[in-house]
């Protein structure tokens, strides 16, 4: 039996810099998860559509460490995500989804379906829901991304419903008082509570972690040297997995906080949002 399976998006990302620079990398929010939440030790499933063109050395990494037979790989592209960086600090961020649409239907092998926790990554809203009501019943956590973020803000039914079928929420400090239109965290953690999630963990950057099941409790950010700091992409990613290492194994809540806050810390150490 698994004890995680992570369901989202698995990418190529290129990172374009304004002196002509180039680099490609391994991405997507599940990978992150899933990585991350596999080196805290929990045997983990990945369910993702990618292209023909995703390289293969990429998912022998991925098989390396995780159970990879929910992964289909199909005709067509691998969802890209290109972040342009301009000489005056903007960044753009076009996305080619490739065979990466309608993901809340993509197939869940039978074998996964006993698997303790479930985690839905960043998906569209109206995807996400499709995933939910698939998984109807399961234990489910999910999180979410700017990238929806107008979604999140003009859709207040979809996402009540969306946070009442979840046992476990990952936003971070903005994306709960977007989503809720609450005027501080607390008050956006007790009403993504209300609406159903019985634990609400909202990261907020230098200032920590603030969990809710009820009660508030806080934690502080990991300890780390600005100059250990390579590359801070993924480390939500990296904290939730961490966290649902522990979580999904029955762990008490503050060593699964341990966990997240580990490997958060670790992901900043080395570039891309992959913890391998």
């Amino acid at each position: 039996m698994l004890d995680l399976v992570v369901i989202g998006h698995v990418s190529i990302d290129t990172l374009m810099f304004p002196d002509g620079r180039r680099i490609t990398m391994p991405g997507g929010a599940a990978a992150g998860v899933a990585t991350s939440a596999a080196l805290a030790g929990a045997k983990v499933g990945l369910v993702t559509k990618v292209g023909e063109d995703f390289p293969k050395e990429w998912l022998e990494k991925l098989s390396s460490i995780l159970d990879v037979r929910g992964v289909h790989v199909l005709p067509g592209k691998t969802i890209h995500i290109y972040m342009i960086y301009h000489e005056d600090g903007s960044v753009d961020a076009p996305v080619e989804l490739g065979v990466a649409q309608r993901m809340g239907e993509t197939p869940i092998p039978e074998e996964y379906l006993n698997s303790k926790v479930f985690h839905i990554a960043p998906i569209p809203p109206e995807e996400q829901l499709k995933a939910l009501k698939r998984l109807e019943g399961k234990r489910i956590s999910l999180d979410f991304n700017p990238t929806y973020m107008e979604e999140y803000r003009e859709r207040p039914d979809l996402m009540q419903e969306i946070v009442s079928r979840a046992e476990v929420l990952f936003p971070n400090e903005r994306e709960a008082l977007i989503i809720t239109g609450a005027e501080t965290v607390e008050e956006a953690a007790k009403t993504l509570h209300g609406w159903g999630a019985k634990l609400v963990v909202i990261t907020r950057g230098e200032r920590g972690v603030l969990l809710y099941d009820g009660s508030f409790k806080e934690f502080p950010a990991p300890s780390i040297g600005e100059d250990e700091i390579v590359d801070p992409t993924g480390a939500g990613d990296a904290f939730a997995g961490g966290f649902l290492a522990g979580y999904s194994r029955g762990k008490p809540l503050e060593e699964c906080m341990r966990l997240g806050l580990e490997r958060a810390r670790e992901v900043l150490k080395k570039e891309g949002s992959w913890s391998i």
